[in-house]
């Protein structure tokens, strides 16, 4: 939980509604373009969501990409790599685990940083991670507010 007060109190404005949308729909574009019908979020620095896409065909609820998300930004740290740590630290993997309803420690999801400060999150949900991870970091190649680094 240390983690998530740390994230609200280093975040800034999160993107616009129009942001949010932006970077949704060119996440569902470039899985398209691998051939996927994925679902995507994106949430403030809080870990609120912003906007939740499903592309035609997706093939589940829009459920894990707005978990993914808020897990991007309560942890300040790409789904790839907390889906590594979730697997190799056992306190890290029971806090998620106690939390199935707030957290989804899992590849596809980014921290969204503006002007070096915490903004928000995106995640890509219904796909392998690999691809979900590609998806999102093609989508935010778009926006050149927004960066997954501080």
């Amino acid at each position: 939980m240390l983690s998530l007060v740390f994230a609200l109190a280093a975040s800034t404005a999160g993107p616009s509604l129009d942001e949010a949308i932006a970077l949704a729909r060119a996440a569902i574009r470039a899985c398209e373009v691998k051939g996927q019908a994925v679902s995507v979020s994106v949430v403030d620095g809080t870990g609120i969501p912003i906007v939740v896409l499903r592309a035609d065909g997706a093939p589940k609820s829009p459920v894990a990409a707005p978990r993914k998300a808020a897990t991007a930004v309560a942890f300040q740290a790409p789904g790839s790599v907390l889906e590594a740590r979730e697997k190799s630290d056992p306190q890290f993997w029971a806090m998620i685990a106690a939390h199935p309803e707030l957290y989804n420690a899992h590849g596809g999801s980014l921290p969204l940083y503006r002007q070096g400060r915490l903004a928000g999150g995106l995640a890509v949900a219904d796909t392998g991670h690999d691809i979900a991870d590609a998806c999102a970091r093609a989508a935010v190649g778009t926006q050149s507010a927004y960066t997954i680094t501080p």
